[in-house]
C-alpha cells in the first residue's frame, strides 16, 4: 500500500503521468499541435526539476519495490534530458515528414516513463514493466513514418527481436523466484548461499542476455544497425541514449550489488568481442545512420569494460562516460536528420557519406558542430568524450584489467579512424555537384548549441565534473 509519504519521492513519475494526461487532453480540447508540443516540453521540464528533489534522500519505497540513491537519480537525469532533446528537436523534423501527429509526443513520455520505472525499479516485476513500457514505445516510434518502408522495416524487426528477447527476461525471472521466493532485488541478494546454484546462474544467464540485447552487446547487436537505419531520425538519438541510459542502470545496480569476481573473465571478453565486431563492421558502412549504429554498438562495449571493473570507481565512471558519450551521439543524430530527406516513402535521402563532401563550403556551421560530436565519440582530447573514455579505462586498471583496457584503447583508436572519414570529406574533398541546402530552425539551433557548448566546455573542467560525481554518488 503506497503511504502519503511516499508521495513526494513519486514526483517525477506523476509529474510524467500526469503530463501525458493533460498534453492528451490538450489536443482533444484545442486541437493545437503547437500547443501540444509546448505542453510537452514544458512537461518535461518540471519532471526534470522535481528529479533533483530526489538527490541525497537513499530510501526505498512501495515495499522496498523502488529505490532512490544518488546513482539513480543521475541517470534518471539523464534519460530527462536527453528525451527533452529528443522533443525538442521533433516538432520540425515531423513537420518535415507530414507526420507531425500528436501521439508522437505522447508516445515518447511513454517510454520515459518506463525508463523511469526501470532506472529505480528494485523488484523484478518492476523491471519487466518499466522495460516492456519503453520497449513498446519504442516499437510505435520505429515505425512511425506508417508510409515509409524503411520505418515500417525497422518496427517490424524491432518487435520480432524484442518480443524474442522479452521471452528470455521473463524466464530468468521465473528461475531466480523458482530459486528464492523472492522478486524484490535486495531479498533476492541476501540468498547468496545460491548464487552458485546451476539454476540460479542459469535464470540469471537469461535475465542478463534480455538487458545486454537492450544495449547492444555482441552477439545481441545485429538488430541495431537495421532498426537505427529505418526509424526517424530523432528517434534513433533516442534509442541510443535514453534507452541505453536506462538499461545501463539497471546493469551497474546489478553488477555493484552481486559482486561478479567470477565471471570477470567472461564479460571481458563480451567486451572485446564487441568492441572488435562493432569497430571492424563500422569501417565498411557507407550509410551514415548505420554507421552511427555501429557507433553505438562500440558504445555498449566501452559499458561493459567498466561493468567487468566494477567498483566503486566504475559506478562513477560509467554514468560520466553516458554523460559524454549521449551529448554527442544525440547531437550527431539531430544533424543527419536536419540533412535528411523523404523520397517519397520508399528511402531517407542524403544519408549516404559521399553526401557530406565538401560540405563546409555550403553549410560551415553544420560542418563545424559535427566535426565536434564526432571527435568527441571518438575520444579526441580535449573534449569531453576522451575524459569519458578515460576514466573507464582508468577503472579498468584500477580493478587490474590492464590487458582490457589496452584492447579497448585500440579498438578506440580504430573508431577514431571512421569519424575522421567523414570529417574529412566534409572539410578536405570538393562538393557534391547536387545543391543540399539545410535550414535549422531555431530551436534546433538552440539543441544543438547547448549539446555543443557541453561536450566543448565540460571537456576544459573534466577533475572539477568528477569531483562533483564524487561528492553526489557516494
Amino acid at each position: 500500500m503506497i503511504q502519503l509519504t511516499e508521495l513526494r519521492y513519486l514526483l517525477p513519475f506523476i509529474v510524467v503521468f500526469a503530463g501525458i494526461i493533460i498534453t492528451l487532453l490538450v489536443f482533444l480540447i484545442i486541437k493545437n499541435k503547437i500547443i501540444q508540443y509546448g505542453c510537452s516540453v514544458l512537461v518535461l521540464l518540471v519532471g526534470l526539476f522535481s528529479n533533483f528533489y530526489l538527490i541525497d534522500k537513499e530510501v526505498f519505497i512501495l515495499g522496498e519495490s523502488l529505490k532512490i540513491t544518488n546513482v539513480t537519480v543521475f541517470f534518471s537525469t539523464l534519460a530527462f534530458l536527453m528525451t527533452l532533446f529528443t522533443i525538442l528537436v521533433s516538432y520540425q523534423y515531423l513537420q518535415k515528414y507530414s507526420s507531425n501527429f500528436f501521439e508522437y509526443y505522447l508516445v515518447v513520455m511513454f517510454a520515459l516513463l518506463g525508463m523511469l520505472v526501470l532506472i529505480f525499479a528494485n523488484d523484478l516485476l518492476l523491471v519487466f514493466l518499466g522495460i516492456e513500457t519503453m520497449s513498446i514505445s519504442f516499437y510505435i516510434l520505429a515505425g512511425f513514418f506508417r508510409k515509409t518502408i524503411k520505418s515500417n522495416e525497422s518496427a517490424l524487426k524491432y518487435f520480432l527481436m524484442g518480443a524474442f528477447m522479452t521471452g528470455f527476461l521473463l524466464f530468468g525471472i521465473a528461475l531466480i523466484f523458482g530459486m528464492t521466493g523472492e522478486t524484490n532485488i535486495s531479498k533476492i541478494l541476501t540468498h547468496n548461499v545460491i548464487f552458485r546454484q546451476p539454476v540460479f546462474l542459469v535464470g540469471t544467464g537469461f535475465l542478463f542476455i534480455g538487458m545486454l540485447f537492450k544495449i547492444g552487446i555482441f552477439p545481441f547487436h545485429m538488430w541495431i544497425p537495421d532498426v537505427y537505419e529505418g526509424a526517424p531520425t530523432v528517434v534513433t538519438g533516442l534509442f541510443s541514449t535514453s534507452g541505453k541510459i536506462a538499461a545501463t542502470s539497471f546493469l551497474v545496480g546489478i553488477f555493484v550489488d552481486m559482486g561478479i569476481p567470477d565471471y570477470k573473465n567472461l564479460f571481458a571478453l563480451l567486451a572485446i568481442a564487441t568492441l572488435f565486431v562493432s569497430n571492424v563492421i563500422a569501417l565498411s558502412q557507407t550509410n551514415i545512420k548505420r554507421l552511427l549504429a555501429y557507433s553505438s554498438i562500440s558504445s555498449a562495449g566501452f559499458v561493459l569494460v567498466g561493468l567487468t571493473s566494477m567498483d566503486s570507481f566504475a559506478t562513477k565512471a560509467i554514468p560520466f562516460y553516458l554523460f559524454a558519450y549521449s551529448l554527442a551521439q544525440l547531437g550527431a543524430f539531430i544533424l543527419v536528420g536536419v540533412l535528411e530527406k523523404s523520397n517519397e516513402g520508399k528511402d531517407y535521402l542524403n544519408l549516404n557519406l559521399t553526401d557530406y563532401r565538401g560540405f563546409y563550403r555550403k553549410n560551415p556551421l553544420f560542418t563545424i558542430y559535427l566535426s565536434i560530436f564526432l571527435f568527441s565519440l571518438g575520444g579526441m582530447p580535449p573534449l569531453f568524450g576522451f575524459f569519458g573514455k578515460y576514466y573507464l579505462f582508468y577503472a579498468a586498471i584500477k580493478a587490474d584489467l590492464i590487458w582490457l583496457a589496452i584492447v579497448a584503447i585500440l579498438m578506440s583508436v580504430i573508431a577514431m579512424y571512421y569519424y575522421i572519414r567523414i570529417i574529412v570529406l566534409m572539410w578536405f574533398y570538393e562538393e557534391t555537384d547536387e545543391k543540399v541546402t539545410v535550414k535549422i530552425d531555431p530551436l534546433t539551433q538552440f539543441t544543438l548549441v547547448l549539446l555543443g557548448i557541453g561536450t566543448i566546455v565540460l571537456g576544459f573542467f573534466p577533475q572539477s565534473i568528477f569531483s562533483l560525481f564524487n561528492l553526489v554518488i557516494k
